[in-house]
C-alpha cells in the first residue's frame, strides 16, 4: 500500500559561502512503504476443459509468486477455490468419480490454506492449483468466490487480514448477479466503507487478439466481468494468453502483498532537478537512479487518458517495508524531456 504523506514547498536555500554548495528544490513528496501486516489470498481457478495448461503454468511459478510476501515479511494464507458452482453431468473423459471429486461451492481446495509455516508449501500449492479439468463449463468465479468469503468454515478469513482475490480462467464469468453486487458483497465482507482492505485481480482474457490460434479454438473468451472487478478494487488485469508467465505472476504478487514499486509524484518534475532519498532504520542515503542498492527510473504513467509522473525502483530492489522515499524536484516548464539514467 502507497501512502502519499507530504506534499511541501521547500524553501529556496542560497550558498552563504563558497565552501558550501547547498541545492534548492521548490517541492518534496513524501512517501513510506507501509508494511502490509497480515494477507488473505483467494485464487479461484477456472476448472473447466480447457485450462490445464495455465493451471500448470500456475504451479510452476508458485515460487515468483511468493517472492514479495517474503521480501515484505508478510504473514500470508492462500487457499485455492473453482469455478464451479453447479457440478456439471459426466462429459468428455470426465466420469461420474471425476465429476464428484469436484470441491463444492463454497469450500476450498483440500479445505486447505497455504501459510510460510506449511511444509513444502510449493508442492502443496502446485497440487491445489492443478484443480482438473473436469468442472463445469460455465464457470461461475464471481459467485464461487463470494460463497468461499461467506462461508466461515472454508478458513481462509482472518479479522485483521487485507483481503486479495485473484481470478484465473480462459472464459467470461456467468455468475448469476450484477458485477456491482459481487464487488460490494466482497468488500462488505471486510468493511464496506475501507476500499484499502480488499482488491481483486483478474488473470483472463484482456485482449482476444493476443491470444494464439489453439487458444482461441480452445474457448478463450475475452473475461469483461473479472476485468471490472480489477478496475473497480484497484487490482490488476493481465493477460492469460500472455507466453511469459514468471513476470505475470510476480505482477499478481507485488499486488497482492501490498508492496509498491511506482510512486506517483504530485507535479510533473524538470527530469535534471530530481533527487530521491531513503531512509530506514539502517540506511539514510540519496540514492542516484542508477545506485547499486535501490536503482529507479522516472516514467509517466498513463492513468485514465492522464500521464502521470512516477518514481519506479526495480522489483528487484524494493524499498523494505517502513522505508521512508522523499523526492525533491522543480516542476518542469517544457513538455520536451527524455529521462536517461546517469544523463547519457
Amino acid at each position: 500500500m502507497q501512502l502519499k504523506k507530504i506534499w511541501i514547498g521547500l524553501p529556496i536555500i542560497m550558498a552563504c559561502t563558497p565552501d558550501y554548495e547547498l541545492s534548492k528544490r521548490e517541492l518534496g513528496d513524501v512517501f513510506y512503504q507501509l508494511d502490509a501486516g497480515a494477507v488473505d489470498i483467494l485464487l479461484v481457478v477456472d476448472n473447466s476443459c480447457s485450462m490445464q495448461p495455465y493451471q500448470q503454468e500456475l504451479a510452476n511459478n508458485f515460487d515468483s509468486f511468493l517472492t514479495y510476501f517474503i521480501e515484505g515479511d508478510v504473514d500470508y494464507q492462500i487457499g485455492v477455490a473453482t469455478t464451479t458452482v453447479i457440478a456439471p453431468e459426466p462429459y468428455g473423459g470426465c466420469t461420474a468419480s471425476d465429476i464428484a471429486a469436484v470441491p463444492l461451492a463454497g469450500s476450498l481446495v483440500d479445505n486447505m490454506v497455504v501459510t510460510a509455516d506449511t511444509p513444502d508449501a510449493s508442492q502443496v500449492f502446485s497440487d491445489l492449483v492443478n484443480v482438473g479439468t473436469c468442472g463445469a463449463g460455465m464457470e461461475m468465479g464471481l459467485e464461487a468466490a463470494l460463497q468461499v468469503l461467506e462461508n466461515p468454515s472454508a478458513g481462509l478469513l482472518r479479522e485483521e487480514a487485507y483481503l486479495s482475490v485473484i481470478f484465473v480462467s480462459d472464459e467470461e464469468d456467468a455468475s448469476p448477479l450484477p458485477v456491482n453486487n459481487y464487488i460490494n458483497d466482497m468488500r462488505a465482507i471486510k468493511d464496506a466503507t475501507a476500499r484499502e482492505v480488499y482488491n481483486a485481480s483478474s488473470l483472463v482474457v484482456t485482449d482476444a487478439s493476443r491470444c494464439n490460434a489453439t487458444q482461441l479454438a480452445s474457448g478463450a473468451t475475452l473475461g469483461s466481468r473479472y476485468l471490472d472487478v480489477a478496475e473497480q478494487s484497484e487490482g490488476i488485469q493481465v493477460n492469460i494468453c500472455a507466453e511469459d508467465f514468471a513476470s505475470i505472476v510476480t505482477d499478481l504478487s507485488l499486488n497482492s502483498s501490498r508492496l509498491n514499486d511506482v510512486f506517483f509524484l504530485n507535479e510533473t518534475p524538470d527530469l535534471s532537478t530530481l533527487i530521491v532519498s531513503i531512509d530506514t532504520d539502517d540506511y539514510s542515503s540519496e540514492v542516484p537512479c542508477d545506485s547499486a542498492d535501490y536503482p529507479w527510473t522516472y516514467e509517466e504513467i498513463d492513468v485514465a487518458g492522464d500521464a502521470q509522473p512516477t518514481i519506479r525502483f526495480e522489483r528487484s530492489s524494493l524499498p523494505p517495508t517502513g522505508a521512508k522515499i522523499s523526492v525533491e524536484y522543480n516542476i518542469a516548464y517544457t513538455a520536451e524531456q527524455e529521462f536517461t539514467c546517469g544523463g547519457e
